[in-house]
């Protein structure tokens, strides 16, 4: 005849091979025959709270500790239900109980701190951990977990110490590679820089040692880590501070990623950025084109990277097509010149915007023009001007105090969004530009109406080497829509200057024609004429500006 202890260990041996019915069944039967038997009610309630019937496992385990109330692992064990039943205080006061019954037990401190979490007490949570650490230092599960609470606080460099020592323990593991990615990308400081100060404060080194561990993570087959790796990238090319080798060796990665999964617009942002930064725009066209194909329109006006490199276009073919057939974007536009600038050679700055940007910042540009740019004429450009600002601009341009010269168009943007037609306001100086030159005004300076002026760049021209263009670039490298900044862009009256003029426009109005304009057309254009033109010959002489060490203009924070 089994004796009970026997049934008993036969019911753990079929509970720990996962036969719980069975088991259960034994369980029962114990206690039907001998109830006072705790280690049966206590078994039954973890194989209940171990198939999800976590009331029916508080109950049972109840029982177990009325029968034997200085068991350590029945009140741990009650408290693990009690969390799953969603009664985290009373599971901790159980982790508790556990622990002053049994102080060098290291699994309650581990429950304590998982009860700990879900009261919201992030603190009380890592007291716990560090304390299970104490008696089990190596153990990897708790480095990880107490890792994981202090980076929830933010305490990073705190985490970071927990995710070293478990790479000291088990090198290269992908999820602790993983997170110290992360601990680092924290430390470089470049997710929430502002794109003045990204020279200053990102931390370069922990930017590198990051990246780099989101690769090893990422080879390591932890997917998270690739697009953390490819996202990092494109965040530091946009914010100035991704240098060429790191960014070659993610580009590698993230050609490896696309064989795989042609979709990852992040991984081919990067590629592409990094033909870019090799003077390779033509190709790094034709290899966003490549895998566009995967991608609808739609979806491609859905995804901001996809939007930015649609509009990036440096091949003859495109540039052919413009000159075979003009488009017709600027020509729809009822554009009118009521009082023109003379043509006498005097450079002209211009700035275009609509009425609201006219009233929030054009009697500020007017006063920096009068008082730093005496050399230069003003021509002001309002796409669908109210009543107001147009009788307020026609005032000032006629009373003939000021050199001053208006134009206005009329427009229908009204099933374009709100992007697209901030893009057109931008734009449409371009088309204007093209107008005074061909009339024979200028030279011409296209500018910011939210900027003021700090020297006047009419005077310094006659110090400028022969030169038809003249651009403020970024020289970070950070992409051919934001490396010629539209913010100031300069045409002098030559041949050179107009064709280059005449492409551009013609790449704008193309775009807005097709339904593909957006944020960044207004620079991408200049830029990507200017890369063909070098290519293909009869490229305009080029005097370039450093964006940091901008001598102009101090751009407004908007």
């Amino acid at each position: 005849m089994t004796t009970i202890s026997e049934a008993l260990r036969i019911a753990v041996g079929l509970h720990q091979g996962n036969r719980l019915a069975e088991a259960a069944d034994i369980y029962r039967k114990i206690i039907h025959a001998a109830p006072e038997v705790a280690d049966a009610w206590h078994l039954l309630g973890v194989l209940h709270h171990q198939s999800g019937e976590s009331a029916e496992a508080v109950r049972l385990i109840g029982e177990a500790i009325g029968r034997d109330p200085f068991c350590a692992a029945y009140r741990d064990n009650l408290g693990s239900a009690l969390r799953a039943a969603k009664q985290a205080a009373a599971a901790a006061g159980q982790h508790r109980a556990a622990l002053a019954l049994d102080p060098a037990w290291v699994k309650p401190f581990g429950n304590l701190a998982g009860a700990f979490t879900d009261l919201g007490d992030s603190g009380g949570a890592a007291d716990a951990l560090r304390r299970a650490l104490r008696l089990a230092p190596d153990n990897d599960g708790y480095l990880l977990r107490l890792g994981d609470c202090l980076y929830a606080q933010d305490r990073t460099a705190e985490a970071e110490e927990q995710y070293r020592r478990l790479d000291v323990l088990q090198p290269g593991r992908p999820d602790c590679l993983y997170r110290l990615g992360l601990c680092r990308l924290a430390a470089s400081q470049v997710m929430g820089v502002t794109l003045a100060a990204a020279g200053r404060l990102v931390d370069r080194a922990a930017l590198a040692e990051a990246i780099t561990a989101f690769a090893r993570a990422a080879d390591g087959g932890h997917g998270d880590a690739g697009r953390n790796l490819f996202g990092t990238a494109v965040v530091a090319v946009q914010t100035g501070v991704m240098d060429d080798a790191m960014l070659e060796r993610v580009a590698a990665a993230a050609r490896r990623r696309l064989m795989g999964e042609p979709r990852d617009s992040i991984a081919l942002s990067v590629v592409c950025y990094a033909l870019y930064r090799r003077q390779r725009l033509a190709l790094a066209e034709r290899y966003f084109r490549k895998f566009a194909r995967h991608w609808t329109a739609e979806e491609i006006a859905a995804d901001f990277e996809m939007l930015l490199w649609s509009m990036v276009r440096s091949g003859p073919a495109f540039f052919e097509g413009l000159a075979a057939g003009p488009p017709d974007c600027f020509a729809r536009a009822a554009r009118r010149m009521p009082v023109a600038p003379k043509s006498d050679g005097r450079p002209i700055l211009l700035v275009g915007c609509d009425g609201g940007y006219w009233r929030r910042f054009g009697a500020g540009f007017l006063e920096s023009w009068q008082g730093k740019a005496v050399s230069c004429a003003l021509h002001v450009h309002v796409v669908n001007p109210p009543a107001d600002v147009e009788a307020q601009l026609m005032r000032l341009a006629s009373d003939g105090g000021l050199p001053l010269s208006v134009s206005f168009e009329a427009v229908d943007l009204s099933a374009l969004p709100e992007p697209v037609r901030l893009t057109y306001y931008a734009s449409a100086r371009f088309a204007v530009t093209q107008q005074l030159l061909r009339a024979g005004a200028g030279p011409v300076i296209q500018v910011d109406i939210d900027a003021q002026l700090l020297a006047d760049p009419g005077l310094a021209m006659a110090e400028w080497p022969p030169w038809d263009v003249a651009v403020m670039q970024d020289r970070r490298g950070r992409g051919p829509t934001r490396d010629f900044l539209a913010g100031f862009l300069a045409f002098n009256r030559s041949s050179a200057a107009q064709r280059y003029l005449d492409l551009v426009v013609a790449y704008i109005g193309r775009h807005f024609d097709e339904g593909r304009a957006f944020w960044g057309l207004d620079q991408a254009a200049p830029y990507c004429t200017h890369d063909h033109l070098v290519r293909s010959g009869g490229a305009p002489a080029l005097i370039r500006f450093d964006f940091e060490a901008f001598p102009f203009l101090h751009f407004l924070e908007k």
